[in-house]
């Protein structure tokens, strides 16, 4: 059953990122990054990793999210 709705959530936030460039948002409270964000978990949950496809988002090798590997723990807000 969750293979299905991972299916689903693919095929449903693929045609949207397909659809979202020529036409006007049919739902305007997702963007495109949501729908991106969504595609990709769900084509890794099926098996496919297509982060190597796309070089902006890298893959995280264990280390936290927006963690560095020579962080101190000091956060600069600019």
């Amino acid at each position: 059953m969750k293979r299905k709705f991972a299916w689903l959530g693919a095929i449903l936030s693929g045609l949207y990122l397909v659809t979202a460039g020529p036409i006007p948002d049919p739902i305007p409270f997702i963007d495109e990054g949501v729908a991106l964000a969504i595609f990709l978990k769900c084509t890794l949950y099926l098996g496919y990793d297509l982060r190597s496809w796309l070089r902006f988002l890298g893959k995280n090798k264990g280390s936290a999210m927006g963690k560095s590997s020579k962080s101190n723990g000091v956060t600069i807000d600019v």
